[in-house]
């Protein structure tokens, strides 16, 4: 077996570089939307759905994820996705309408795979060190993203590189990260296909499991929550007097205001008897935060949205937690990820819409955030759920 002692270093590395490719390739094109419309005549239909298809991607794919891995072996199958992704990167900015579309969908079904998997890799490679790792992980994804999303327009206008030079920097980044895990691979001396070993389990189904369903709740209400007010904070400001300037300010805390809590919970999580408190913790700052976007005033809205963005790091990293410490392998942890992560990513793509609907519906702002508030009391008891000390039922191991 690889020696995890001596090559600590190198596996921090690449799991800090696999996380980084996790956020930044879809967050660096929305600043430049307006001008790849420009450039490619993109109609409002299309430009949507530039934006929305890495979430299919990510709802469709993630529940594929663990069945892969266990086909071909879980580190097989993030170098495929690497690879994948970075194909993707790369043909999106330079071959037309069609193209872009490809290449933003086989970026979302790479960073898909990524997304499901890599709790797994943290559950193999640091199995003592989940906390620390953890938060390592969500950091370094969420701090890229922002990142990328705060330096787009200044590289492609002050450089003079364009919106096509810009999306292609992301797609370097994942060949260099692709390159990298294959040393990683290479440097072990077994990398077998389906984790070859002596004994086989008889699977049992997660979806029968009420803690499977509240891990997934809690996963997929918070990607709804931030989701549905990272789109629509600016319209709810605009209503009530508040400029563009100002809404850009508040979406940019809003992003920035979770990463204190990517990396601090999953150290307390892996301490403390059962995450219960902190999932009451992550619900308090949800109803805040819900509370705030009723108000009219430009810093109570600001509030409101850095607290729905700190519950929804707060939330994040507290189910990457949940994926290793509800379950008894690698093989459960990386299926109730795929789960979890298939049907939040599901919510995350209608919440807009049907926020949006809503707000048409009833001609203000106060219906959707009601039925907003409803959801923090589902995804409260989600959490609290999820938040015991219990773990899901072992399979059951057979001889091979």
């Amino acid at each position: 077996m690889w020696k995890i002692e001596k090559d600590k270093i190198a596996m921090v590395i690449a799991i800090v570089l696999i996380a980084s490719n996790l956020r930044a390739p879809l967050t660096s094109i929305s600043p430049l939307l307006e001008s790849i419309s420009q450039k490619l005549s993109l109609s409002h239909l299309v430009a949507g759905t530039l934006t929305t298809l890495p979430l299919m991607a990510f709802a469709a794919f993630s529940i594929l994820s663990p069945r892969l891995a266990n086909r071909f072996g879980l580190e097989r199958v993030v170098l495929a996705a690497l690879f994948l992704l970075a194909s993707g990167l790369l043909i999106r900015p330079w071959s037309g309408v069609s193209l872009l579309l490809v290449g933003t969908t086989m970026a979302g079904m790479g960073i898909a795979v990524g997304n499901v998997l890599l709790p797994s890799l943290l559950n193999r490679y640091f199995p003592n060190r989940l906390g620390f790792m953890t938060g390592i992980y969500t950091v370094s994804m969420n701090l890229t993203g922002s990142i990328a999303s705060a330096s787009s327009i200044p590289i492609a206008r002050s450089l003079g590189w364009g919106w096509e030079k810009t999306l292609a920097l992301w797609g370097i980044l994942a060949i260099l990260t692709a390159s990298y895990w294959l040393y990683c691979i290479r440097a072990r001396q077994h990398v077998t296909s389906a984790d070859n070993k002596s004994t086989k389990e008889k699977r049992i189904s997660l979806w029968r499991y009420k803690l499977s369903w509240q891990i997934t709740l809690y996963l997929g209400l918070q990607s709804f929550f931030f989701y549905v007010v990272m789109a629509w904070l600016p319209d709810i400001a605009a209503e009530r007097g508040i400029g563009a300037g100002t809404s850009g300010v508040m979406v940019a805390l809003m992003q920035f205001a979770g990463l204190p809590f990517n990396f601090v919970v999953p150290l307390i999580a892996v301490k403390v008897k059962n995450q219960r408190v902190l999932a009451l913790t992550s619900a308090a700052m949800s109803i805040g935060g819900v509370i705030c976007l009723f108000m009219n005033h430009a810093v109570l809205l600001a509030l409101g949205g850095a607290l729905i963005g700190s519950a929804a790091g707060f939330a994040f990293s507290l189910t990457m937690m949940f994926f290793n410490l509800r379950t008894n392998s690698t093989r459960q942890a990386a299926e109730i990820s795929g789960m979890a992560q298939s049907i939040g990513y599901t919510l995350a793509c209608t919440g807009p819409a049907l926020f949006g609907w809503l707000h048409d519906l009833s001609g203000g702002w106060r219906m959707p955030l009601s039925v907003l508030f409803v959801a923090v009391l589902v995804f409260l008891w989600a959490g609290l759920g999820a938040g015991r000390n219990i773990r899901l039922p072992e399979e059951e191991r057979l001889s091979a």
